[in-house]
């Protein structure tokens, strides 16, 4: 009998000090020397990153410390791999991809990009206290060397006297979770599109949102990415969890685009219900009639902080004025007297409220909320601003 309680203790001490010795995930995933080439996705830290079709080079890797991390906490290192698909002599596309070493438990929160108001497309799947998934759509100019391995990345493709673009489309992703983070940016070539090359500033290129509307050829592009990108980002997300089919191709995106204007396809699209009897004759007269009103306004932006401090502060003091002109007017028995204490504290108190809102929500808001994601960002190649 001690002899077998001495034996399943000795096995359970053999686990736990297996489980003790045993590497990080991710520890197993051995990076491969530069100039290696990789095809269907990179695997790194326990992760995953898919990768369009074709043959995809590393050019560059390094673990580098993350920047904010003194100042968000202990988030160990960041895998930054670049890696390039060429034809000829000329590189075509570039993958840059931001990964964990390490998981934590704070969260990575989502890019800014996804956030900006001035990029053709941003948009956000979701974003709760730790969970954030978004992609964005703009152009990168490349005259930026940035960090040691863009630089790298850079001496890998002179070596080799290989040709890069000005100028880059890019398509962003950014998924994440409590312990984990994928940030993969892919750029690609206009010369993928038989279109030139600008070499300029990044706000004077013709692929600016405010351009690609009057740009039809363009706007083409622009479309055809995002419609890669929405089932792409399906892709990353998945990644994340190591849940990637290894067998899935996933298509360069070069396929030409619908070139109809985007109210015309959703007007399409519209028609096509009523054809099909999902919808019947008033809900599509009244589906058209809000396209035309509304455009593809979603209506569900949230409020920035100073507009919700102004509804509140809209909210808040009608009511208090109200009961302010009886406590006054009781107390002073001068209507005059009265009215005039009632506007001092209306201009007094409205501005002391309107800009306490504000200061709270800088100096405790973000830090106690946790109901929507940090924003968190990495160093990237080149300059999209």
């Amino acid at each position: 009998m001690v002899q077998t309680l001495m034996a399943r203790f000795c096995g359970i001490a053999l686990v736990a000090i297996g489980l003790l010795a045993a590497p990080p995930a991710g520890a197993a995933d051995p990076v491969p020397p530069v100039g290696t080439a990789v095809e269907g996705q990179w695997q790194v830290a326990g992760k995953q990153v898919p990768l369009p079709a074709g043959r995809w080079l590393l050019a560059a890797h390094a673990l580098t410390p993350y920047a904010g991390g003194e100042r968000l906490g202990a988030y160990g290192s960041i895998h930054n791999a670049i890696l390039v698909q060429t034809d000829g002599a000329r590189v075509t596309a570039k993958v840059e991809i931001h990964a964990n070493a390490l998981p934590v438990m704070d969260g990575w929160g989502i890019a800014s990009d996804c956030e900006r108001t001035d990029l053709p497309i941003a948009t956000v799947r979701y974003k709760a206290g730790w969970d954030g998934s978004c992609f964005f759509l703009t152009h990168t100019s490349g005259a930026r060397e940035g960090t040691p391995t863009v630089r790298s990345a850079a001496a890998f493709i002179a070596e080799r006297g290989l040709a890069t673009p000005p100028e880059w489309l890019t398509v962003g992703f950014r998924v994440a979770n409590r312990s984990d983070v994928v940030d993969v940016r892919f750029h690609f070539a206009p010369a993928l599109w038989s279109l030139p090359d600008h070499a300029g500033r990044w706000s004077a290129s013709p692929w600016t949102a405010a351009r690609l509307e009057r740009d039809p050829v363009r706007l083409a592009v622009a479309r055809s990415l995002t419609e890669w990108a929405v089932g792409f980002s399906g892709l990353v997300e998945a990644g994340i969890k190591n849940r990637l089919d290894a067998e899935a191709q996933v298509a360069m995106p070069t396929a030409a685009a619908d070139r109809r204007g985007v109210l015309e396809q959703r007007r399409a699209a519209i028609d096509d219900l009523l054809k099909s009897g999902a919808i019947d004759a008033e809900q599509h007269r009244r589906q058209v009639a809000l396209l035309a009103e509304r455009g593809l306004d979603p209506g569900s932006q949230v409020a920035d902080p100073a507009t919700v401090a102004l509804y509140k502060t809209l909210a808040y003091r009608p009511m208090v004025s109200f009961a302010n002109i009886w406590i006054d007017y009781f107390w002073i028995g001068q209507p005059w007297a009265a009215g005039l204490l009632v506007l001092l504290q209306v201009t007094v108190n409205t501005t002391k409220f309107y800009f306490h809102e504000l200061a709270w929500e800088k100096v405790r808001g973000p830090g106690s909320r946790r109901d929507s994601a940090r924003v968190m960002d990495f160093a990237y190649l080149g300059t999209n601003r």
